[in-house]
């Protein structure tokens, strides 16, 4: 694995684990066993860091995405279903776009990473709803991040979707 493949996965792992204001440049540098020059040769600063993170995140994303809509077709529930599989897999530490955002509030490379994540879950949900019940789905999406955050079990993904499907269904009545 090259060098900056190392930095990414050191970071992906330690700024969702720990947040990114806790996670120290020498703490990435040494769990990627790498220089702090190869770092800085890689990214220019922590900021373009965190935001390359986000990007893999949401390119990860997009591609899971597409996965389950190739292997089941499209659905309302697949970003909710997608939540669930993150929150049963283990250590759930709530939506890293949300947490990023909270503690780089004023960057705009992760306000721009952040703007990308939501359009494609917005875009996603436009295919179901209108625009009004679309910024609902995203109210009812960002709370099942927030309420697993708060309590990391299946329990309000559950909820979540099924509020999700009832303002579509409501709304198609």
């Amino acid at each position: 694995m090259i060098a900056k493949d190392r930095i990414l996965e050191a970071a992906t792992e330690l700024f969702y684990k720990r947040g990114v204001n806790a996670t120290g440049i020498d703490l990435i540098i040494s769990e990627a066993g790498i220089a702090k020059a190869t770092l800085y040769n890689n990214f220019e600063s922590k900021e373009v860091l965190v935001a390359k993170y986000l990007e893999r995140l949401r390119l990860k994303f997009e591609e899971n995405l597409q996965q389950a809509v190739s292997k089941q077709g499209r659905s309302l529930t697949i970003p909710f279903d997608l939540l669930e599989t993150t929150v049963v897999q283990g250590e759930f530490f709530g939506c890293p776009f949300t947490n990023a955002l909270t503690e780089l509030p004023e960057s705009t490379l992760v306000q721009e990473e952040v703007r990308k994540y939501r359009g494609v879950v917005l875009n996603y949900f436009s295919e179901f709803a209108t625009k009004e019940i679309v910024q609902q789905l995203m109210l009812v999406y960002d709370g099942a991040f927030t309420s697993c955050k708060l309590d990391p079990n299946r329990k309000g993904v559950r909820v979540a979707r099924q509020l999700a499907q009832q303002l579509v269904d409501l709304a198609n009545s």
